[in-house]
């Protein structure tokens, strides 16, 4: 648990000193920033979730934290609804992390039609180039976390880099039949709010140039994983007018995405007995496609 503790420490520090920089008070019915959700990077409500901050785990993000930033004011342009970063220059540099304040959203979760219509309009726009959007990475970070993960048994690192070798090099082979488009990249609806003025899309730190199968085999894999219903996928189908699950490469962007689940559920390894369990049996189902999954969502 020291990572976790440590990190989160050195992340409210840096919520304060970005706070402190953008102007904006942190006065709320809680006594600081009240920590939310903690994988990738350390995410904070302030002033009872009128903001949220988002802390990097290192100022080596700072390129993506700042990407995130400019990629969400264009899309706002585009009357795209997505989260709003506060005025100001972001991302902040504090504490050897990157932080940015947002404009909180108060919604409801949402269901997959929704998200699929947001990916149509999203997948349809054209960036500035001043943008720089990168290439899709479909591993990115995958190596950092298997290495870094904490409590994870040399077998079970093992195991993953082996399934990490193996998916990358099949990667390639792959063709997508949509082209290439601009992408959020961890489309899930997770990623959605229902507000009473609509839906909302958020988390925008891996929007890039890819495949729209990217976007949509996750709405598919959650199915599959009998976290939607069929008629739930089917709504997301119709609303987007493609099924990925016909197209020959699923099963390959099926791989990969289970693996990056199981990787990013890897960091959170000492939070709960649960998380442990979940991330011993994701690990241990990764070498067998076939093996019927029986995971719960994190």
């Amino acid at each position: 648990m020291a990572h976790i503790e440590d990190f989160t420490e050195r992340a409210i520090r840096a919520v304060h000193t970005a706070a402190q920089a953008l102007g904006i008070p942190e006065t709320s019915a809680h006594h600081g920033p009240e920590l939310i959700r903690m994988g990738e990077r350390a995410v904070f409500r302030l002033r009872d979730g009128a903001v949220i901050a988002r802390v990097e785990r290192s100022a080596a993000r700072w390129v993506e934290a700042d990407r995130e930033v400019r990629a969400a004011r264009w899309l706002a342009e585009q009357n795209l609804p997505v989260s709003r970063p506060l005025p100001g220059g972001q991302p902040v540099l504090a504490e050897n992390t990157a932080v940015t304040l947002w404009e909180g959203v108060q919604g409801e979760w949402t269901v997959p039609r929704e998200l699929a219509g947001l990916l149509c309009t999203l997948h349809s726009l054209t960036p500035p180039p001043t943008l720089e959007l990168p290439e899709l990475d479909p591993f990115d970070r995958v190596a950092e976390r298997i290495d870094t993960a904490p409590g994870l048994s040399p077998t079970q690192r093992e195991r993953l880099r082996e399934v990490h070798g193996d998916l990358a090099a099949q990667f390639p082979t792959t063709k997508p039949v949509l082209g290439t488009h601009v992408i959020h990249g961890d489309a899930n609806i997770g990623n959605v709010l229902v507000t009473p003025t609509g839906v909302v899309l958020f988390d925008l730190d891996g929007i890039c140039w890819g495949p729209p199968e990217w976007d949509l085999v996750l709405t598919a894999l959650y199915r599959d994983l009998g976290w939607h219903s069929e008629d739930e996928y089917a709504d997301f189908c119709e609303v987007y007018g493609f099924d990925v699950t016909f197209w020959e490469g699923y099963p390959l962007y099926k791989q990969v995405r289970e693996l990056r689940m199981t990787t990013w559920l890897a960091q959170k390894r000492g939070e709960s007995s649960e998380i442990d369990a979940e991330i011993d049996r994701r690990v241990n189902d990764l070498s067998d496609p076939r093996r019927p999954r029986e995971w719960s969502p994190y």
